[in-house]
């Protein structure tokens, strides 16, 4: 009964998302909204995450850069997301001075939240800014694909578990699997965007620079779904110091926020790395 659920829930977030993309062939900002949002959401998981850690972050800090990161990002790009950190940075460090409630600690949780998720996400919104929404499809589709296929995978197949001390659920199987769903998702991308051309915010696609783009969503596809493995461990082991099963229940069986963009934020970032450097 919960994997139907979790399908079901699945495929109606499916058909939203792909309702936003076509939107944004009228405006960009409808993707960034969404984008804000997620930030919102997830960050606010975070910190009531940490709250049971008995931590207490800098919430003027977290406001501070969600309300700066897309305004900055927007008309600087990597220069304003670096200053809208910086600055949050400096906010959480002056609260930490003059508030005799705060220890070092909650200022480090601070800053961590600050990072992960907010930062993270305000990759997003340069990335929009700079190439279209194609870069950043790429690294969640093959996220969300990886995810998806290594969940049903290890159901089914998997029995040995690779970390059963961080995730008791994560299989060899699974995650094997998980690397050949990343190439699916890859090639998903390649399909509805460069073949099928689905109206979105597109600046740029891997066939203006590669007579074999099919190869570059492969390969980094794969990439992209060892990333995000990575971070769905990383979730999960602040997840069990926590004591928490998911981040929130806004999604139902899919859990809240941070449970749906864990693994997104690692693949997000590496591909922001990849598309800086190389393009």
């Amino acid at each position: 009964m919960t994997m139907f659920k979790r399908t079901i829930t699945g495929l109606v977030l499916l058909g939203m998302l792909f309702l936003i993309l076509y939107l944004t062939s009228f405006t960009r900002f409808v993707f960034d909204g969404l984008v804000m949002l997620f930030a919102i959401l997830a960050s606010i998981e975070m910190y009531k995450a940490m709250k049971r850690l008995n931590y207490h972050p800098s919430g003027i800090s977290i406001i501070f850069i969600l309300v700066t990161i897309f305004p900055l990002c927007y008309f600087f790009d990597y220069v304003g997301l670096l200053i809208s950190f910086i600055l949050s940075f400096l906010t959480a460090f002056i609260v930490f001075i003059f508030n005799s409630k705060k220890n070092f600690w909650d200022f480090v949780i601070s800053i961590l939240v600050l990072i992960y998720p907010v930062l993270l996400l305000g990759l997003a919104f340069v990335m929009n800014n700079l190439y279209g929404i194609l870069p950043i499809m790429f690294a969640v589709s093959a996220a969300l694909m990886s995810d998806t296929i290594a969940y049903y995978g290890g159901s089914f197949f998997g029995k040995k578990k690779i970390f059963p001390k961080i995730s008791p659920k994560k299989t060899y199987a699974g995650s094997l699997l998980g690397l050949l769903g990343g190439a699916l998702g890859g090639l998903l991308v390649y399909a509805l965007f460069e073949i099928a051309n689905y109206p979105a915010h597109i600046k740029f696609t891997f066939s203006q620079v590669s007579d074999y783009p099919y190869i570059i969503y492969i390969f980094l596809g794969i990439f992209m779904a060892l990333c995000s493995e990575i971070g769905d461990l990383g979730a999960s082991r602040i997840k069990r110091e926590v004591g928490l099963k998911d981040y929130g229940t806004l999604l139902g069986s899919h859990g809240g926020v941070m449970d749906r963009i864990d693994s997104v934020l690692f693949s997000l970032a590496i591909m922001s790395v990849f598309m800086y450097f190389v393009f």
